[in-house]
């Protein structure tokens, strides 16, 4: 991968030509404001609904056929303290369209990001509504969602100002202030208020490419500074049940894991999560629910960047304290070195057998480079021997450094009908 630094973004180019198609994400990074969010994805979705020149969304998706069914979509989520917003796009390289076909599909995403179908300092208001009402829909849908809740409140209860809690869309009262104009207003700071990355790749001309780019980003301030997005926090043990209708109670249980050094997050943790809850053969799968039979579902994550490790589970809310104390005891277990070698086998066969996936898509390429800039991975290499060196002492230290401080319920009135 070459980075070229421009005025105003990074453009990070990386040829490849094992696959018929040229694919891209433009990535717009900023401190995470919760306010933020809805202007970031009602934003993104009004200018991939229509354009100064493409008017409607029917001519939007014309054009698309007419450029071979190009692929253009949008994306917001969170990175430790960092919210992102991408638009990504995929077309089919000229060697199996026709002549030009990228170009003019650089030019098209560009024709709608440069050019937003606005009058009188105000978007469409056709395509504003529809845009406003599809992420309206989405907001209402998550927060009837009880895996949603329980999370939201599981996160509100680790009390830390800097670990989000929200929804990723943003919130109602927030959305209904926004205005045609509000947004428009909103439009114009956004190059300039983001640190803006370009990833692209596939069978390209560095040269052509990086001069198609000069053409439409023509920014005139310097690039922001990019901060690490790593949260850190540390808070006292909490416990909390919160009553809800629904017919299943939804059980996590966290655990903060800021004391960690670069190889122990980049690689200890991830095969100790899977050992753990990460895998069918995990201990809390196999003796949580397959053995003992307290739960319907058991997981856990590991979030590198919020120094956290969740363990999700849906029960009946009799089986909460049976629950709580088993998933206790398999931490503890894991603190004495109560795994095997097969287990610490298996886990790392999982995390090598993801590694050898990430050359199969232009997407996964793309992120894996992402990972390296940004978010301190290595080089694939460089990942696979660390990966085949964590001994059983390394997970038994990481395990040692886990406790649980934070258990949240959210429990269903419901479940004892079922």
């Amino acid at each position: 991968m070459k980075t070229i630094k421009k005025n105003g973004y990074n453009l990070h180019i990386i040829p490849n030509s094992n696959f018929k198609t040229i694919s891209m994400k433009i990535m717009f990074w900023n401190k995470l404001k919760k306010e933020d969010l809805v202007y970031r994805n009602l934003l993104l979705d009004n200018l991939l609904f229509s354009s100064k020149k493409y008017s409607t969304l029917k001519d939007i998706n014309t054009k698309k056929q007419d450029l071979y069914n190009i692929h253009l979509f949008f994306d917001t989520y969170r990175k430790g303290s960092m919210i992102i917003s991408e638009i990504s796009m995929s077309t089919i390289e000229d060697k199996y369209s026709e002549e030009g076909n990228v170009l003019k599909s650089i030019e098209f995403l560009f024709e709608c990001l440069n050019n937003p179908n606005v009058k009188n300092n105000s978007f469409d208001k056709t395509g504003f509504n529809i845009c406003k009402e599809s992420l309206k829909a989405d907001i209402k849908n998550e927060l009837e969602n009880p895996d949603f809740i329980a999370y939201k409140e599981f996160k509100t209860l680790i009390g830390s100002k800097d670990v989000f809690s929200g929804s990723i869309y943003g919130d109602l009262k927030s959305l209904e202030k926004v205005t045609t104009k509000s947004l428009y207003s909103y439009y114009k700071n956004f190059f300039k208020n983001n640190h803006i990355d370009i990833f692209i790749t596939g069978n390209i001309t560095e040269k052509e490419i990086e001069k198609e780019f000069d053409k439409y980003l023509n920014l005139k301030s310097n690039n922001l500074k990019y901060e690490t997005p790593s949260i850190a926090y540390n808070k006292d043990y909490s416990e909390k049940v919160k009553s809800y209708s629904y017919a299943q109670s939804k059980l996590l249980m966290g655990a903060a894991l800021d004391n960690l050094n670069k190889d122990q997050k980049l690689y200890v943790a991830p095969i100790y999560n899977i050992i753990l809850g990460a895998s069918p053969s995990s201990k809390l799968f196999q003796t949580v629910r397959e053995k003992k039979s307290y739960c319907y579902s058991i997981s856990s994550s590991y979030s590198r960047l919020d120094n956290l490790l969740i363990i999700r589970s849906g029960i009946s809310s009799q089986s909460y304290n049976n629950t709580k104390a088993e998933v206790l005891n398999q931490i503890e277990s894991m603190k004495k070195g109560n795994f095997t070698y097969k287990d610490i086998k298996q886990a790392k066969e999982l995390l090598l057998s993801i590694l050898k996936q990430v050359n199969d898509s232009q997407w996964s390429i793309i992120d894996s480079n992402i990972n390296n800039v940004y978010f301190g991975r290595e080089d694939i290499d460089i990942q696979k021997e660390k990966i085949k060196n964590v001994t059983k002492e390394d997970i038994i230290k990481v395990a040692q450094k886990l406790n649980i401080d934070t258990v949240f319920l959210l429990k269903g009135d419901k479940d004892e009908e079922n």
